[in-house]
């Protein structure tokens, strides 16, 4: 290339210039980048100096060194001057320029400029400066654009012979860059088309053309050099191939310049049927290319063009068509109105169509815009119009999951669910991926209906159908398709608090999402999903990253604004509460939705809290308030009143008193709502259990013991008392339910039932005390505030410590389980305790010392929660005390206390636990209409061989059964211990005893359901419902019993899952499916002769053989003092035994 001719009189002195000899343009160039580069001058020069060269490059009649000039100007990253830049580039470099190209023979010089833009969009690429990125990549291609078709069009080879030379060398300068550039649009940077469209036209250079294109350039050839511009037959041909090609910015440069030159040339276009057609034709490509890049805009415009020749032509049936494109341009903008004003003009032609299909298709276009725009009503009716002009099943079962997606939409669930069914049942069996989309929407209604167990059906339905290999072939739909099911399974299971379980769905979502070529789309709800399990497994840490990087590549605002309430949430519980509020308030800054409001004054709220700004907190509060009752939202107004009542608990008690009240009534009502599901009950209860026990506590402040007792007891067993309730209809209209029961209740209940009622009460603040009320039958209720010395430890270990309590293992017994040591945390004197009562191998006979220390245990338990209260107990030591316990305390042996005399409270006083005073008021008030038939399960035939428990057998057939004086066939043994035959037998039995097996379900095989509220199962011979043999207590719970006792000698059959509602397991199952008592045990049972003497001696003391006839407290007493005698320092072989319910 000959620059030296190029000279003109310069103005040059650092860059400012001055009066110098004349020098290359070219030369400046260079120095001004070189400048650049070393920040020899200052932004501002170079802005001048670049100004300057710019006016003076255009002035220059030199083509390729103009060319050449704005390319290295590129360089410059300087915005100012880019945007000048970039236009002059282009406009060099377009179709336009192509014949002076192929007249000055242009090959070197292009491959020179090739190898100038390759190398700047690297050093953009390597530095991570992305700005004009983009507009470079468009100047590449063009360049490219231009070697590639120069070897077509010239006379002779020169051109096809340097590219041939230089083809390894442009190949490689590609191979510098195009990974990077495919990695900003899988970030979502830039659009994934540019680095596809920019890797074609390298690629193209040494790929042979098609034949018929080739073809059709090679006719042209002579006409471009004869008239020395490009026909309009070459414009078209181009526009064509680069359709194909897929690079509709090409595409459309093309077909604009030919509609440029038709729209220019001839004028009078109605005169002349095929042009008007013609440029129909194109502006209907243009408007079909602009939507593929996402310009809906640009494509409106050209398809309103294209109305308008088509409405002068009088073609109706095309008018249609374009009225309907237009109406999906409108609704892809958002631009509901508009798109519905299209289809409702479309619609109106249609009405006049003959073809069925056509008529359909518009009506469901039109309901989908009503839709959107939340005209539910008029989407269904549509929806409906359409579906009876529809013949084909396939198209049927699509219009029957929109309908469902409607009503969903205006909350009409059940409809939804029987239209979304319809759709199912329609559907061809072998049409996998339109049953996946229906099983989509039906695991999103559930999900939404917090109906957990169905969404999660419906979710691993989806995951079970994207396996079939018919399905596999569109490898896009199936893994977007297992996105959405792992994404819903990882949100389900993050909710019912199964956390691990949802961090693993949604990593698996991860891995999904990083196969699909759209992967940014995906990064930002995975990532935030991510956060959220990360938060509530209390991850902070990991949290606050995951929220951070789906901010970072988040562009929606509502988005946006969730995730800075999610930090703020993450930040307020690391205890960076100014950091929390930042975030709070800058969600609020970029969205004005109620929603996110609400939530950004609650965490406010509770920030200022923290930061002693008690003004601030209460306006915070009182503001969540409002605004959660604009939403509708009770449950975040009960959160609220909550709020507000510990705020003012500080300074106000009736204040205080006023908001816990509020907030109790809201969820009251809530709970209510939930009274048909106790797994709901019982999860809700967890939350709506805080305003009841900071209530509790501030009456016990004020010395309100009896208002204090009242709320202590109607906080238990909420959805206990709910069962029975709603299956004993004369229940129903008693206020006693909704109210709870006053101290004056109590104490008549007592009176009544000639018991002694002791309730403890775990509601301090700080969880060091607890609060014992003592209601004796007559006289003075009693109210105790007490340290809780060792037990503290124990209550906050609870968990860790009752998992296999009370860690003896007799060495005689024939049945029993290895004990896996639970780990050791913080080097607690509880775990140590664990430690020492499972130490060695469970054959060797027990050491003395770990029984010593147990019965130390005992000791100690019996001064902290009997001792204090003993002068308060009943003197007749045949009266029966009734103990309703708190949180853990529900799962120690009350019976086996031990104090400093050596003697066990069992033997001052018969002891039945109560789970609370109100649904012994329930048990009381239930018919007591009982068959003549009794049940026993003895020894069931399970799975597993050495389940075998002969003792048990004899227990069942050989004593417990004749005492009962059960029928033949009711006397359920090895195989016919089936669980079918077993629920059959209980439901109309009186009396029903057990003895086999029990398990906590620890393990998860063992779970009916993962995410159950309960635990607790018996081991019995399988059927074919139940091929593993467990009748499991949530199962039990959802029987209707006629039973007045229900005797479980199993292991483990007292234990139950500790919530707020109390231990759930199937001593609560049993109750709240009416049987009126139960007697169970804590831990695993002997299956030894000492058990059958306890059993055959409670018999016979409740049913009076050959004995006074006793009630059930006396009974077990009686069982328990025979076994004392015989085994009094063991008293885990025998103080397992536990009676719930009514004593009589």
């Amino acid at each position: 290339m000959n620059v030296n001719s190029i000279q003109f009189s310069t103005l040059y002195n650092s860059l400012i210039f001055q009066s110098l000899p004349k020098i290359p343009i070219l030369d400046h160039v260079k120095g001004l980048i070189e400048a650049y580069k070393t920040k020899f001058v200052t932004e501002e020069n170079i802005i001048i100096s670049a100004k300057w060269l710019i006016e003076k490059i255009s002035q220059l009649e030199d083509f390729s060194i103009q060319r050449e000039c704005f390319c290295r100007l590129l360089k410059l990253e300087v915005e100012e001057i880019q945007n000048l830049i970039v236009r002059d580039a282009t406009s060099f470099l377009n179709f336009t320029t192509i014949f002076y190209d192929i007249q000055h023979e242009q090959a070197q010089e292009l491959i020179d400029l090739e190898r100038i833009v390759s190398e700047i969009m690297e050093a953009k690429l390597t530095s991570g400066q992305f700005n004009f990125l983009v507009p470079i990549c468009i100047i590449y291609q063009r360049i490219l654009e231009h070697l590639w078709l120069l070897p077509y069009l010239e006379f002779g080879n020169h051109c096809s012979n340097l590219l041939a030379q230089n083809k390894d060398s442009i190949l490689n300068n590609m191979k510098g860059w195009i990974e990077s550039l495919y990695q900003l649009a899988n970030e979502k940077k830039i659009e994934f088309f540019i680095p596809k469209n920019v890797e074609n036209s390298v690629l193209r250079l040494f790929e042979p053309l098609s034949e018929t294109v080739a073809k059709e350039i090679e006719e042209q050839k002579s006409a471009i050099h004869k008239n020395r511009k490009l026909p309009l037959e070459f414009l078209t041909t181009m526009a064509d191939f680069y359709e194909k090609q897929g690079d509709f910015p090409c595409a459309i440069s093309y077909a604009k310049a030919l509609l440029g030159i038709l729209t220019k040339e001839f004028p009078e276009m109605s005169q002349n049927k095929g042009l008007f057609n013609k440029v129909r034709m194109i502006h209907e490509n243009l408007a079909t290319w602009n939507k593929s890049l996402k310009q809906y805009q640009i494509a409106t415009y050209h398809s309103k063009e294209a109305l308008k020749i088509t409405e002068a032509l009088n073609e109706l049936h095309e008018v249609f068509i374009y009225l309907k494109n237009i109406g999906s341009f409108y609704a892809m903008q958002g631009q509901g109105d508009c798109a519905l004003f299209f289809y409702s003009e479309a619609q109106t032609i249609a009405q006049n169509l003959t073809d069925p299909k056509i008529k359909s298709r518009t009506l469901v276009d039109l309901a989908e815009v009503y839709l959107s725009l939340d005209k539910n009503e008029e989407a269904v009716q549509c929806y409906q119009d359409a579906l009876s002009l529809t013949i084909e099943r396939i198209e049927q079962a699509h219009i029957y999951t929109r309908i469902g997606h409607a009503q969903a939409n205006a909350q009409r669930y059940q409809t939804a669910e029987e239209a979304y069914h319809d759709a199912l049942n329609i559907l061809p069996p072998d049409n996998f991926l339109e049953a996946i989309k229906i099983h989509e929407n039906l695991a999103t209604l559930f999900n939404h209906l917090d109906k957990y167990e169905t969404a999660i059906f419906h979710a691993e339905k989806i995951l079970e159908l994207t396996q079939h290999p018919s399905v596999q072939i569109d490898e896009s739909q199936v893994l977007n398709s297992k996105f959405g099911a792992l994404t819903t399974l990882g949100k389900i299971y993050t909710t019912i608090e199964d956390r691990r379980k949802g961090l693993d769905y949604h990593t698996q979502a991860l891995s999904v999402a990083e196969k699909l070529k759209t992967f940014s789309e995906y990064l930002g709800p995975v990532y935030t999903n991510l956060g959220a399990t990360s938060y509530y497994l209390k991850s902070d840490s990991e949290s606050i990253n995951y929220y951070i990087k789906a901010l970072e590549i988040t562009e929606d605002r509502l988005k946006r604004a969730k995730l800075l309430i999610n930090l703020g949430h993450a930040f307020y519980r690391c205890g960076k509460f100014s950091e929390a509020v930042k975030h709070y308030k800058e969600a609020v800054e970029i969205s004005d939705k109620t929603e996110i409001k609400s939530s950004s004054f609650n965490g406010l709220g509770l920030c200022y809290i923290n930061l002693g700004n008690e003004k601030k907190a209460i306006q915070s509060f009182e503001n969540f308030v409002c605004l959660s009752q604009e939403l509708r939202n009770r449950r975040k107004k009960a959160i609220g009143y909550h709020n507000l009542g510990v705020l003012y608990s500080k300074t106000d008690a009736s204040l205080a008193k006023k908001h816990y009240q509020k907030s109790i009534d809201v969820y009251a009502t809530l709970h209510q709502e939930l009274k048909s599901h106790h797994h709901w009950q019982i999860i809700f209860f967890e939350e709506q259990v805080k305003p009841l026990l900071c209530l509790e506590f501030l009456f016990l402040q004020q010395a309100k013991n009896e208002k204090a007792l009242q709320i202590t007891d109607f906080r238990r067993s909420r959805a206990l008392v709910s069962a029975p309730t709603e299956k004993f209809q004369f229940q129903k209209n008693n206020s006693f339910f909704s109210s709870g029961l006053t101290s004056q209740n109590m104490q008549a209940l007592a009176h009544k039932m000639s018991t002694c009622l002791i309730v403890y009460s775990f509601a301090s603040e700080n969880m060091d005390s607890i609060t014992i009320w003592v209601i004796p039958p007559e006289g003075k209720i009693t109210c105790q505030q007490l340290p809780l010395g060792i037990l503290k430890e124990e209550f906050e270990e609870a968990t860790y410590v009752f998992q296999t309590f009370p860690f003896i293992i007799e060495p005689t017994v024939a049945k029993r389980r290895l004990f896996l040591r639970p780990k050791k945390t913080r080097g607690s004197t509880t775990h140590a305790f664990l430690d020492e009562l499972t130490r060695g191998d469970p054959d060797e006979s027990t050491d003395s010392a770990v029984l010593k220390s147990f019965k130390n245990r005992l000791s100690l338990w019996y001064e902290a929660l009997i001792a204090p209260i003993e002068s308060y107990l009943p003197k007749d030591p045949q009266q029966v005390v009734t103990i309703v316990p708190d949180g853990f305390l529900s799962q120690i042996p009350f019976a086996a206390f031990l104090d400093k005399e050596g003697k066990y409270f069992i033997e001052k006083h018969p002891i039945s636990i109560a789970p609370s005073i109100e649904i012994l008021k329930l048990l009381d008030e239930i018919p007591k209409k009982f068959s003549i038939h009794s049940l026993v399960i003895g020894n069931p035939t399970t799975l597993y061989s050495k389940d075998s428990l002969p003792f048990a057998e004899k227990e069942a057939q050989k004593l417990v059964s004749p005492l009962l004086k059960t029928a033949p066939e009711r006397i359920l043994l090895q195989n016919n211990a089936t669980v079918q035959h077993v629920v059959e037998g209980m439901r109309n039995a009186r009396w029903i005893h057990f003895a086999c097996h029990g398990l906590t379900e620890a393990k998860p095989e063992e779970k009916l359901d993962s995410h159950s509220v309960f635990e607790g199962l018996f081991k019995l011979a399988p059927d074919e419902s139940h091929p593993q043999g467990y009748l499991h207590a949530q199962e039990i719970a959802a029987l209707t019993l006629h039973s007045e006792l229900v005797f479980m000698s199993t292991c483990f059959s007292g234990r139950g899952k500790l919530h707020g509602e109390g231990s759930v397991g199937p001593v609560w199952s049993f109750l709240a499916a009416g049987a009126l008592s139960t007697v169970a045990t804590y831990w695993r049972l002997p299956d030894s002769d000492l058990i059958l003497q306890m059993v055959d001696t409670f018999y016979r003391h409740f049913l009076g053989i050959e004995v006074k006839k006793l009630n059930k407290a006396q009974a077990l007493q009686k069982a328990m003092l025979m076994a004392i005698a015989q085994k009094r320092e063991k008293p885990h072989l025998w103080g397992a035994f536990f009676l719930s319910g009514l004593s009589e």
